[in-house]
């Protein structure tokens, strides 16, 4: 190792995954050296939702394991890490406290700067894990908890233009999941049926589709979908051809939105680089959809590969090396006082 060399030891916790990770970054960019997920689906599925207590509970058991095998991944020792980064917000604030506890206790025990993260700065710049940098930019940040898309000049300047003001995309498909009967986490059960079903087969509104704002609304399109199911006798009594069309038609108007937004989104701000991230993103008709839409305009649009498009720390380091460090002695009473946000805006 040499002096332009720095190591980023992350913590991501602020839902139900406990992710631990370690990262180098030199001249040539930011390395992923180690990227442990721990994720709790087994646990909150029998409950369609994610149960606060349960999560942080199982971050407990999991935070030391994680960071272990995280550490022996890398091959690097804890006297070698530069730097500590973990998720301060926002998310489940008994979730959050776990993964940034740990994060200030070898922050002060090992004399090592501390930098506290914004979850969704995460997700927003997660592709340049794998892509090189490239400002100014739209985001669209997609997941069960969040529909949101920003402006984004730099890793300092990100201004929000447009949310969800009621459901996430992500917390539609797994509601509608459950209602089916298929159970939480939901994206990814939806996104399968959908593969087999028709999408024009269910004619789903489309919501706030011509609003004059960036703005959307998912819990309308929410109600359509499972007055649907109802009305068609209910879970548990409609043919799986009928199921795998309602996955396809659902997921075709969440994904028509999307589009209609970050492409009014683009010419309002007259930006052609996207990227797409969080949980959602992995939607295979969400990635064809703005697939599409590069070929169209001349954009480009930019994910994170499937594995650190859900919840991770790899990427919480990647926005840490561009945030300012607290020392744990130098700045002792700014140290102390870092704590976890669950409403923490951007």
């Amino acid at each position: 190792m040499n002096n332009t060399e720095i190591i980023n030891l992350a913590f991501e916790s602020s839902c139900d995954d406990f992710s631990c990770s370690v990262l180098l970054k030199n001249e040539r960019g930011v390395k992923i050296l180690s990227n442990v997920i721990y994720s709790q689906d087994f646990v909150h599925g029998i409950y369609g939702g994610v149960v606060p207590e349960l999560a942080s509970r199982n971050h407990i058991k999991a935070s030391l394991p994680a960071l272990r095998i995280a550490l022996e991944e890398s091959g690097v020792n804890l006297k070698h890490v530069n730097i500590i980064s973990a998720t301060a917000g926002p998310g489940l604030v008994g979730s959050l406290l776990i993964g940034l506890m740990e994060a200030k206790t070898l922050s002060f025990a090992l004399n090592i700067p501390l930098v506290k993260v914004n979850h969704i700065e995460g997700h927003i710049f997660s592709p340049f894990l794998e892509n090189p940098e490239i400002f100014p930019f739209i985001a669209l940040v997609i997941s069960g908890g969040h529909t949101h898309i920003y402006l984004v000049k730099s890793h300092s300047d990100i201004k929000l233009v447009g949310r969800t003001r009621d459901d996430a995309c992500g917390e539609l498909f797994d509601k509608v999941s459950n209602h089916l009967g298929f159970g939480y986490p939901g994206g990814g059960t939806i996104d399968k049926l959908a593969e087999k079903g028709d999408k024009d087969a269910f004619n789903f509104p489309l919501p706030m589709l011509h609003s004059h704002n960036l703005d959307m609304s998912f819990s309308g399109l929410k109600t359509a979908v499972i007055s649907t199911i109802n009305n068609l006798g209910g879970p548990g009594k409609i043919k799986q051809d009928t199921i795998c069309d309602i996955a396809a038609s659902v997921r075709e108007a969440v994904a028509k939105v999307l589009y209609k937004k970050i492409a009014d989104t683009c010419d309002i701000y007259g930006i052609d680089i996207i990227i797409v991230s969080g949980g959602v993103s992995a939607n295979s008709r969400i990635r064809t959809i703005f697939a599409e839409y590069e070929r169209n305009k001349g954009a480009k649009v930019l994910f994170p590969s499937i594995s650190l498009s859900a919840d991770n720390a790899a990427m919480i380091g990647y926005a840490g090396y561009f945030k300012p460090a607290v020392d744990p002695v130098k700045n002792k009473e700014e140290f102390l006082n870092i704590n976890a946000d669950s409403s923490w805006e951007l």
